[in-house]
């Protein structure tokens, strides 16, 4: 903020040897009469404009300034009472000029005009301090309690400040302990500085973090085995400088890590301006979740997808620990899948599940896509009563860490497919995947809210984590808590790290950042279809025999293979006779299947599927496998005798109870296996709905099929009719 400062004849102002008195304004700067009747000419550039403060001080020269202006206040004022009886003494005026002459100036015997000495004049000056000081009330107080010796004022004292303002001006009748500087870390040794420097590298975040003594006695030790005794350290000072770089590396071996990451960082915010820029991760659930089978008490893990420009959570699963990559790719499935929740009631609430709402019942080519029972814009207003929908992207840009479930095989043909590219962050470098992170935070909120929560470390958590008259949550009570926190909480809350260029002020939720930028991208959402699903199934290559398919020791069998037993090879890879079924590791009694032709997904069954009623996962069916390796496997037994003893196997191990360790794999099993039915059971669900409103979707024939074999047109008086293999649609060449 700028000031106008006006300077005319007769002003005063501060030079370096007090007041002067200004006589003119000239071209190139100033006239001005000084306290010893000296006329001097002082240049515009040489002033400092000043607003008006407590010392009545306007402009001051430059040579004064900085340090002038970095005293304390009171530095300043008793500095300038000073000046004043400096100039009494030696002028007989406080200000140092006839011309600013206050009434009764000169007083006998100050000034050259009466003839005195100058000792006389400081003792006179003395006395008179003296006096002053008696009657200052405050002061008197102080010399009561002991905080002043004495009020009074010595010859000598003043007679110094005389010799200081002759010798220094202003300068010198400044109280020296209020401008004693601070010595800086440079005069230490530079082989301390040089070893220190060593020292204090190694805590990148890799070595535990030492305390400041133990820091002391590393560098000691190593000058002297360098030969260096000699060195003189202040004790003050070696303490203030281990203090300080204590303090810069952090007190925790992550502020560590952070510091060395900081040399590598980017300035920038990543450019992300598209909804379809996701990140993913996964943390572990800080609280328990419980059985409801077996009673048993376990921890889950978090996979969560956000949207980076919008903060919204497009996609959040809870599986348990050791996440797989399969799981990580279920969790992209649910990102592309727009979501409803109802909310309904008056007395009495009810909130539903994330229910899939995105089937489309006809197709527009106009831009906005159209969906069943529900508006195609999500819900960002007030209320809590209503539909709140989760909106579904498309992606472009995936951010993930260096996870094996990120940069497995699997995942990576999953995200290839789709034209996304995959950003995995720097090794060692987490804070790149911050957008995430942060997101973690926000989860504390909702995992403080149920009980279980037992904290993020050791000194957060309590003497007891299960409350009697508060039970636990399953898994999927978890999931369904977390996704209702999303949609009513989260998405309607104003983000912090939102921000507008010039509405920095602004508060915007991450659904009105999310419409903020379609009219900027345009259509977001991917075309769906029922089985979108098995698009992130894992391919197995496998040969059909007469028994059916053969997979780690599980025949399965449909009647599908009975056509595609048919097909030449080559039809699904070049110069092989091998087709590639779908696998969910989750739910071992199927595999799929997509007819080359038709485009349609066809399931497959486990031959022995209907002998057992446990849930069949890999890891049930490898420990099983274990077991009768262990009894002697087909060495003992035939192939049929071999099955019916995986099928006891399976069994029992379904109903063990005495073994710890693979009570907590199968409790992970039978999450996964629930999880699975969930999944395809919408996909069949969403099969059936679309079949029953087949009147009211506009089908279009494969264009590779309608080029080889054209299918006549109907009559336009009949409704076109639709049957089980006809093909769907390819939506990118439509749109």
């Amino acid at each position: 903020m700028s000031h106008e400062v006006v300077i005319a004849s007769g002003m005063r102002l501060l030079m370096p040897n007090g007041p002067v008195l200004v006589l003119g304004i000239e071209r190139y700067g100033i006239r001005v009469k000084t306290v010893v009747g000296d006329e001097e000419e002082v240049r515009w550039d040489q002033l400092e404009a000043r607003e008006i403060d407590g010392t009545g001080v306007q402009a001051v020269h430059l040579s004064l300034e900085p340090w002038w202006s970095s005293l304390p206040q009171a530095a300043r004022f008793e500095a300038l009472a000073r000046l004043e009886v400096v100039l009494e003494i030696l002028t007989g005026y406080r200000d140092g000029l006839a011309d600013f002459a206050r009434p009764g100036e000169p007083f006998h015997p100050f000034g050259d005009g009466y003839d005195v000495s100058l000792t006389v004049r400081i003792r006179r000056m003395a006395r008179q301090l003296s006096v002053e000081r008696s009657a200052d009330r405050i002061l008197m107080r102080r010399v009561q309690a002991g905080e002043i010796i004495s009020e009074s004022v010595s010859e000598s004292t003043v007679r110094l400040w005389v010799k200081a303002w002759q010798r220094e001006g202003l300068r010198g009748l400044v109280d020296g302990r209020k401008t004693k500087g601070v010595q800086g870390f440079d005069a230490l040794d530079p082989r301390f500085l040089r070893v220190a420097e060593e020292v204090f590298s190694r805590y990148d975040g890799d070595v535990s973090i030492d305390n400041q003594k133990e820091v002391e006695r590393q560098i000691r030790v190593q000058l002297k085995l360098q030969g260096v005794t000699d060195v003189h350290l202040p004790q003050r000072l070696l303490q203030e400088y281990l203090s300080a770089r204590m303090r810069a590396i952090g007190n925790t071996t992550r502020q560590n890590r952070g510091k060395e990451l900081r040399k590598s960082s980017g300035r920038r915010s990543y450019p992300a301006i598209h909804p379809g820029h996701l990140a993913v991760d996964v943390t572990r659930w800080d609280g328990f979740v419980i059985d409801p089978l077996t009673g048993r008490v376990y921890s889950v893990e978090v996979i969560t997808v956000i949207s980076v420009p919008t903060r919204v959570i497009v996609a959040l699963r809870v599986v348990p620990r050791s996440a797989t990559s399969f799981e990580a790719s279920l969790c992209l499935y649910d990102a592309m899948r727009p979501m409803s929740m109802l909310v309904t009631g008056d007395d009495e609430v009810t909130i539903d599940s994330f229910r899939w709402c995105g089937l489309p019942v006809s197709l527009d080519f106009d831009g906005r896509p159209l969906y069943a029972h529900r508006a195609p814009r999500p819900n960002t207003g007030r209320a809590i009563r209503g539909e709140h929908i989760k909106p579904a992207v498309s992606m472009m840009s995936l951010r993930a860490d260096n996870g094996g479930i990120f940069l497995s095989a699997d995942f990576r043909a999953v995200v290839t497919d789709f034209g996304t590219d995959l950003l995995p962050s720097r090794g060692s470098r987490p804070i790149e995947n911050s957008h995430v992170e942060r997101w973690h935070e926000s989860l504390q909120r909702a995992c403080q809210q149920i009980p279980g929560f037992k904290g993020r470390r050791v000194t957060e958590r309590g003497r007891t984590v299960m409350v009697a008259d508060k039970p636990l949550l399953t898994a999927q009570e978890l999931e369904e808590h977390l996704h209702r926190f999303i949609a009513l909480d989260y998405h309607r809350s104003p983000h912090d790290g939102i921000r507008l260029p010039g509405l920095e002020a602004g508060h915007f939720t991450p659904l009105e950042r999310f419409d903020m930028l379609l009219p900027a991208v345009g259509n977001i959402v991917v075309p769906q279809r029922p089985d979108l699903i098995y698009q992130f199934l894992p391919k197995r290559w496998l040969k059909i025999g007469n028994a059916g398919v053969e997979y780690r020791g599980l025949t399965y069998d449909g009647e599908i293979l009975d056509e595609l037993r048919q097909l030449r090879p080559g039809t699904f890879r070049a110069g092989d006779d091998r087709m590639p079924f779908l696998y969910d590791h989750r739910q071992r009694q199927h595999l799929w299947i997509r007819h080359p032709f038709t485009d349609r997904v066809h399931q497959l069954e486990w031959r022995e599927s209907h002998l057992l009623h446990a849930p069949l996962t890999d890891v049930v069916v490898d420990e099983a496998r274990r077991l009768l390796r262990e009894r002697g496997g087909n060495n003992v037994l035939s192939k049929r005798k071999v099955m019916l003893e995986l099928i006891d196997e399976l069994t029992q191990l379904t109903a063990a109870s005495d073994m710890d360790e693979w009570r907590a794999k199968l409790t992970a099993a039978r999450l996964r296996h629930e999880k699975a039915l969930m999944d395809h059971a919408e996909a069949a669900a969403a099969t059936r709905a679309l079949e029953e409103s087949r009147h009211s979707v506009l089908r279009f024939p494969s264009p590779r099929l309608s080029s080889a074999n054209p299918d006549p047109q109907p009559p336009a008086s009949e409704p076109s009719q639709q049957t089980d293999d006809e093909a769907w649609p390819d939506y990118r060449e439509m749109v």
